[in-house]
């Protein structure tokens, strides 16, 4: 854990005590976080509407969609009202951080750095259990001198957290099933962890799987109850400020709407080949919803969400390339996402021997629940991506279960 917070503060000074850059949904999380400070609530205030507008004016004709109304935040959300567009769990725990130490960047990097230490505790404690002590040491060194979880480290946004949580999770689900205790708590930080980001929610199928075939049906139950005791405050405020007990956050509608649309697509450098272009049915439903009838954030978000089901349905052909391309961009050492020198190195030195080494370490462990357990949430996560999103920030998360599979092949090579 000291070499983990070593490293951290060396990127903080570094960066001198800033942020790191591209800004991306940084300002989003600053601002709210500000808002909740100030008793505003999960809200966007105006300015930050203006900027996201200005931000997306450039991106043609898809992005005049959005800035056609400076009143709307993703041209979904309205400005100075509720809304339910992003999870709640990283502004508010920024809030309780500006609150305690004052809005500035060390707040913001204290509480990653926390989530930091505890994810290379949790990192150490999975591969013990994998492998035995010597993997656990190795995993901990990994997890702490891995160089986009401390670039991370000092990101305004939710991936710091994201990433700690991930081997947790796997880590009490492991007990749970082997020792038949810990369901609860498997089942509560899993649900902390959807309150910061919502793709958590499909790691409870899997968790509830392993524990049922382990037979551990009171824990199963014990893991729904707690996913639920720490989602239903989500759920409940949505009933009162939406008018409906959302589960979701509404972006994801708009993820999806966007994420399956060539055009804003090739605004990030992906273009689909001409011959599956030729074949898309269904150009209308790319078109943004706006006008009467889609006023208010739940219509727009529900419209968006019927047209882009409705045209993956109409586009099996361009949907399988896609899938196929994110999922080849989600285990690519330089995915589309990600360009330049420093990737290539993380990628070709980093990324792609700790991913070999990791492919042993589920044959050689095959009869360890944490092993199987963390398979098990990689390929979700190359699944949830492949058909979604895609590239190595999303990937992220689960690199820390391929260090920790790297490190018991280490170990148990070692013994050999």
């Amino acid at each position: 854990m000291l070499t983990a917070a070593v490293a951290r503060f060396g990127a903080m000074l570094c960066l001198a005590g800033g942020l790191s850059l591209p800004g991306r949904d940084q300002e989003i999380y600053l601002r709210m976080a500000g808002r909740l400070q100030d008793g505003h609530g999960l809200s966007f205030e105006r300015e930050i509407g203006l900027l996201k507008n200005a931000d997306a004016s450039g991106a043609g004709a898809l992005g005049a969609a959005w800035t056609s109304d400076p009143g709307y935040v993703f041209g979904i959300a309205r400005v100075e009202t509720p809304t339910a567009t992003i999870e709640p769990g990283y502004p508010i725990l920024l809030a309780l951080f500006f609150t305690i130490f004052g809005r500035c960047t060390g707040a913001v990097f204290l509480l990653n750095l926390l989530a930091q230490l505890g994810g290379t505790a949790a990192a150490f404690l999975l591969a013990d259990r994998m492998a035995g002590r010597r993997a656990g040491l190795l995993a901990g060194l990994g997890f702490a001198l891995y160089p986009t979880f401390v670039l991370y480290t000092t990101v305004a946004m939710t991936e710091a957290v994201h990433i700690a949580m991930i081997p947790l999770i796997v880590l009490l689900t492991a007990k749970a099933v082997d020792e038949g205790r810990g369901g609860f708590a498997a089942g509560a930080t899993t649900g902390a962890l959807f309150l910061v980001r919502s793709t958590a929610l499909f790691l409870v199928p899997v968790e509830a799987a392993f524990l049922l075939a382990g037979r551990r049906f009171r824990q199963a139950l014990l893991l729904m109850a707690g996913f639920a005791l720490l989602a239903a405050p989500w759920v409940g405020r949505n009933w009162v400020e939406m008018g409906r007990p959302l589960l979701l956050p509404t972006k994801g509608a708009l993820n999806m709407w966007m994420r399956n649309n060539p055009a804003a697509l090739e605004t990030e450098g992906i273009r689909v080949p001409p011959e599956i272009m030729r074949s898309v049915r269904g150009r209308e439903l790319l078109l943004y919803p706006s006008g009467p009838g889609f006023e208010t954030e739940l219509e727009r978000s529900g419209e968006l969400g019927r047209r882009a089901s409705a045209f993956m349905v109409r586009n099996p052909g361009l949907m399988g390339w896609l899938t196929l391309e994110r999922a080849l961009s989600f285990m690519s050492p330089m995915p589309e996402s990600e360009r330049g020198p420093r990737a290539a190195v993380h990628g070709f030195l980093i990324y792609l021997p700790i991913l070999i080494l990791a492919i042993p370490g589920v044959i050689l462990g095959r009869r360890s629940r944490a092993v199987l357990i963390s398979a098990a949430f990689f390929l979700l996560y190359l699944g949830m991506h492949a058909a979604a999103h895609g590239g190595m920030r999303y990937r992220l998360p689960v690199d820390s279960l391929l260090i920790c599979l790297a490190a018991s092949t280490a170990a148990r090579w070692r013994k050999v």
